[in-house]
């Protein structure tokens, strides 16, 4: 049960961290602009997001989709093999 406790809780934690750096990806690709105009304050960088995502969804959809696959997976994967912290089988006790 701790094991799958524990899972769950790393699974949250690799989401996270993945879906911040796609943020940060995102958002970056948003501040450069299309080149010509580059937001100067809120309203634009505002509408520029949102022009963003109305342009590119299917795709900002997919890259949620993987994010969320590859969280799981890396979860399931670390806490079968006893790779991540709080998953490890404890040694048999040497009588």
């Amino acid at each position: 049960m701790k094991r799958a406790l524990m899972g769950i809780i790393w699974f949250i934690v690799f989401f996270v961290i993945l879906y911040i750096i796609y943020s940060v990806i995102v958002g970056v690709v948003i501040a450069q602009g299309d080149g010509a105009t580059v937001p100067t304050n809120y309203h634009e960088g505002l509408q520029a997001g949102m022009a963003f995502a109305r342009t590119h969804a299917t795709a900002l959809a997919v890259w949620r989709v993987v994010i969320l696959v590859v969280a799981i997976v890396l979860a399931v994967a670390g806490s079968v093999k006893g790779w991540l912290p709080g998953t490890r089988k404890k040694p048999a006790a040497s009588a």
